[in-house]
């Protein structure tokens, strides 16, 4: 029976370590990576494409800038291709779209909203957040945030840094409950490479927020 128990154990222990939706924060044990930021994407299983999408939009040299990237990795990318084949779907069942059919024109508007000028740490962060300005001119909140869900057994909660954009006119408060305003979770944080800091995010993103309907 014990071995029973320890066999269900380590199996829930390896679908907890694969899982897409796992929440990994604060960075790697040995947050410095020894490459630039475009080698590091490119050299990465889950963020290779996105260094691919970025080359394709001309934005190699602008990451490797002293800047600060929140990095969409593949799932988020699987996700929006997803999203707009199925949106062309609906008046072409046979249409077809892959992550190679991504207009150059769509990366240059849309991808610069990943990138920040100057390293942006998440120990400078507030829980509030600061409203800061995208290379390509679109505003983000970035923010970290204590997560209160969590048993009485800790001292303190956990904090997270999170991507958030602004929907509509006006940034709603922070701690607003009733905000419209869309927070990303970032999922590891404080990747240091040898120009600039990356941030990756939540798997759960839709690549350029986008939205199907």
């Amino acid at each position: 029976m014990k071995n029973t128990w320890l066999i269900v154990i380590i199996l829930v222990s390896l679908y907890a370590c694969n899982s897409e939706e796992q929440m990994i924060d604060g960075g790697l044990s040995n947050g410095n990576v020894n490459l630039s930021t475009f080698d590091f994407l490119k050299s990465h299983k889950q963020l290779d494409t996105l260094a691919i999408l970025i080359e394709k939009a001309g934005m190699k040299n602008k990451v490797n800038e002293q800047t600060t990237l929140f990095a969409a990795n593949n799932a988020s990318i699987k996700r929006y291709v997803n999203a707009v084949l199925a949106k062309m779907r609906q008046t072409d069942p046979e249409a077809t779209f892959t992550v190679n059919d991504i207009h150059i024109d769509t990366l240059k508007k849309y991808m610069g909203s990943y990138i920040f000028n100057g390293k942006i740490k998440r120990e400078n962060m507030t829980k509030e957040g600061s409203i800061l300005t995208a290379f390509n001119g679109d505003e983000r909140r970035i923010s970290l945030e204590p997560v209160e869900n969590y048993t009485s057994y800790l001292e303190s909660f956990p904090e997270y840094v999170y991507y958030t954009y602004k929907v509509g006119n006006e940034w709603n408060d922070w701690d607003d409950e009733n905000s419209d305003d869309e927070s990303v979770l970032v999922r590891t944080s404080n990747i240091t490479t040898i120009n600039g800091v990356v941030h990756v995010l939540q798997g759960t993103h839709v690549l350029f927020n986008y939205k199907n309907n």
